[in-house]
């Protein structure tokens, strides 16, 4: 029988390291893949995508597939950047040469580590020279970009089709199928993927210079896919460093212009959440031995929950959707604390979802503070303010409310000190609030089935514009439902202490 220690095992914290016991039977397969794996010669793409939204578990996934189809693959983190020689430049020339050599060293160093299987003939004799010259030696990063090509295998001895199946576990995918074989697999060609994943680790936000070393990095990136065609590279990046990247970068909001096209984001909607979480449950029931049921009535008390703090209900799988922020690892670790809250021998019920979301919310909102910190130092107090206002209220409400705040305490958004009382300056306020998902616009829309949608950031990133002000004045403005039992919760503290 299915319970919940079997739903446990599938559901811990929805990071790829704890899911690779089980990644290849639960990766989900996203619609954006054509695009990502569709990579020619001499080219790169930039993964760009929400902190959670799947980008290491792609990149692990990428990599178990390519080794299973003997398609070699590098996959670099920051860990391997960071043993290289220490940086000293700050031009962005400088820093280009620089990531150049590190990557390649790096590179060097993981395909010793990985690919030994793949250490034959010219490869096996290339890596021993590296070897023997050392990681510091200049000739290391030579012997590393020829050794690159030598892994290389030619696309002739690849079955395209059965290795976009795997990528899919669809074998209907018309559009993967004919990504790679027209586009990763040219007539012709030899191909190693090369996957960089994590990069903004590889400068953290307290170095004055961090955004441009990011572009040295991008930047060297690309030239290793130029200098050696054979090289497919894939670079992750989270959405809020890529904004960063193209808007306050000193001097360097040109390079913008070499990148935008490789770019990808990745999306997570409703329909691709869903499916991630029930085959998940799927395999759970699968271990419990039950048979082809719902799993919804297999772990959960009832059909319905009622929403923490309210009366209404709402089934539990829109429950969870509509908490998770359109993203595939907050939906999992929501599930995970629901389960924690419930005692071993019941299902998940509705104290579990109070007590479950309590936690889930406190540590969205410190996820949002982490993220966002370097952006506005006083974010935290900045959200917590919202106690005062409705979850859902118009604009007017709502530019006052900022206002006031502006008027409370000191506020200081990516360097500019914003004034009481400034209509300007709410808007600066508010804008860093919708870029951060924690309130959203809410526009009328008969296309949509339910005829209105909410307009996240990442599909309109200039909606909060002083010239959009009649749009702003429109919209119904609402908090995200992730945040709002831990406002709840303290709004209800300071009444107790009041």
């Amino acid at each position: 029988m299915a319970s919940l220690e079997h739903l446990k095992r599938y559901f811990l914290t929805g990071t790829a390291e704890e899911d690779l016991p089980f990644l290849e039977q639960a990766f989900v397969s996203s619609e954006q893949l054509a695009e990502v794996a569709g990579i020619e010669p001499g080219a790169m793409r930039l993964i760009v995508g929400n902190k959670g939204i799947g980008k290491t578990a792609l990149f692990e996934f990428l990599d178990r597939c390519a080794r299973k189809h003997k398609l070699p693959c590098v996959l670099v983190r920051p860990d391997d950047i960071a043993t290289q020689p220490a940086l000293s430049v700050t031009d962005l020339a400088s820093l280009k040469r620089h990531y150049f050599d590190a990557l390649l060293r790096a590179v060097a160093v993981v395909i010793g580590r990985t690919l030994e299987g793949l250490l034959v003939g010219d490869a096996a004799t290339l890596y021993e020279e590296a070897r023997k010259v050392g990681q510091t030696s200049d000739d290391a990063v030579q012997y590393a970009l020829k050794l690159l090509s030598a892994i290389s295998v030619a696309v002739k001895s690849i079955d395209g089709t059965k290795l976009a199946k795997e990528l899919a576990g669809n074998p209907s995918n018309a559009q993967l199928i004919q990504a790679v074989n027209s586009q990763l697999l040219k007539d012709g060609s030899r191909v190693v993927f090369l996957l960089i994943d994590d990069t903004d680790q590889v400068a953290p936000p307290g170095n004055f210079d961090h955004l441009n070393r990011l572009w040295g990095l991008l930047l060297a990136a690309r030239k290793i896919a130029k200098d050696c065609p054979s090289v497919r590279v894939l670079v992750s990046l989270r959405s809020e460093i890529w904004l960063r990247l193209q808007s306050e970068a000193q001097g360097q909001r040109d390079q913008t212009d070499h990148l935008r096209n490789l770019v990808v984001r990745l999306k997570s909607d409703d329909a691709h959440m869903r499916k991630i979480i029930l085959k998940r449950m799927a395999l759970a029931v699968k271990d419990g031995g039950e048979g082809l049921r719902d799993p919804y009535d297999i772990f959960f008390d009832s059909h319905d929950v009622t929403l923490p703090h309210s009366k209404e209900k709402r089934p539990w799988e829109g429950f969870i959707l509509k908490s998770a922020r359109e993203r595939p690892r907050d939906a999992i670790q929501l599930v995970r604390k629901l389960i924690d809250a419930t005692p071993k021998t019941s299902k998940i019920g509705d104290e579990a979802a109070v007590k479950g979301m309590s936690i889930y919310s406190r540590e969205r909102i410190d996820d949002l503070v982490g993220e966002f910190a370097p952006d506005c130092q006083q974010i935290q107090p900045l959200i917590e303010s919202f106690v005062d206002i409705p979850f859902e209220s118009d604009f007017e409400t709502l530019r006052n409310h900022l206002k006031r705040v502006c008027s409370s305490f000191s506020l200081v958004i990516r360097g500019i000190a914003l004034k009481p009382g400034s209509d300007d300056d709410a808007l600066r306020a508010l804008r860093l609030l919708h870029e951060a998902g924690f309130i959203n616009p809410r526009e009328p829309d008969s296309r949509n089935a339910k005829n209105f949608r909410h307009v996240l950031f990442e599909e309109e990133p200039t909606y909060v514009e002083k010239s959009k002000w009649n749009r702003l004045q429109a919209a119904n403005w609402e908090i995200h439902p992730a945040f709002r039992s831990r406002l709840i919760e303290i709004s209800q503290a300071k009444q107790a202490a009041s």
